[in-house]
């Protein structure tokens, strides 16, 4: 399974089509918290920051860490051997629909990218797993609750779906990434688990996520790096379920994890 980040054209105003490099950028870095936060929230800040490096069954050499500041430079590692993977420094969801950054270069707009997600998680606003082979970063899955990602929410096909009475606590599952050296090695997958296993720690709830369907999966196998979302394949040997289609190539699936 290869799974990556990179942001490729499909057509314009589908939050959840393939995204335009340009338009993979925005001003804002996300939604205001305040220092309110939920129990939900203040649960998730204790329990990421409990958990250090953590070896998966069954794969001797790979283990897992989240992501913090102590991590950052391992996830800038991966990251920047693959040019910021795409230069949104696994950003673009994190920030609400409104504001742009067209003006920028593309130097300008990376740059930009990579500050903003340092900042974020310096502020306990940005979380993932790592996967490691014996130290050295191989793979990231992004998660986190359901305020870290706003522009989820103003997806004109997320909004189509009945979604409006939600769960309390709703955890958002929303992009993959393998080094270009692992891939076809299972990585996602194991990822996957590992952050399911991370949501169980902190509590459980409703895991939601967007892979790619069988169909588009089958059509654009030559082209992996389109696959950040996932499959569907790997969401169903976690036991996700359908909720709904988000367009013509992803789906709306959700499972409730217990802790």
């Amino acid at each position: 399974m290869v799974v990556a980040a990179s942001i490729r054209n499909q057509r314009s105003g589908d939050e959840f089509a393939l995204l335009k490099p340009h338009s993979a950028t925005r001003t804002i870095i996300g939604v205001a918290w305040t220092s309110q936060r939920s129990p939900a929230e203040k649960l998730f800040l204790e329990k990421a920051s409990q958990l250090y490096e953590v070896p998966l069954p069954g794969e001797p050499n790979y283990s897992t860490r989240e992501l913090s500041r102590a991590t950052w430079p391992d996830f800038e590692r991966l990251f920047s051997k693959h040019g910021g993977v795409g230069g949104c420094w696994c950003m673009y969801y994190q920030r609400p629909i409104s504001g742009t950054m067209k003006a920028l270069t593309p130097t300008e707009r990376r740059a930009k990218n990579k500050r903003d997600k340092k900042s974020l998680v310096d502020q306990d606003r940005s979380h993932g797993v790592l996967l490691y082979d014996r130290g050295n970063p191989i793979g990231w899955c992004a998660y986190g609750l359901k305020q870290e990602f706003p522009r989820i929410d103003n997806g004109r096909n997320y909004k189509r779906l009945d979604l409006s009475v939600g769960p309390e606590k709703l955890w958002r599952i929303t992009c993959f990434f393998v080094d270009r050296d692992y891939r076809k090695k299972g990585v996602a997958n194991l990822a996957l688990k590992a952050t399911l296993d991370s949501i169980k720690e902190q509590g459980g709830g409703v895991v939601e996520a967007y892979p790619v369907t069988h169909k588009s999966a089958k059509a654009w196998s030559k082209w992996s790096n389109w696959f950040w979302f996932g499959t569907e394949s790997m969401f169903e040997r976690e036991n996700f379920k359908v909720v709904g289609p988000m367009g013509p190539h992803h789906l709306l699936v959700r499972r409730t994890i217990k802790p």
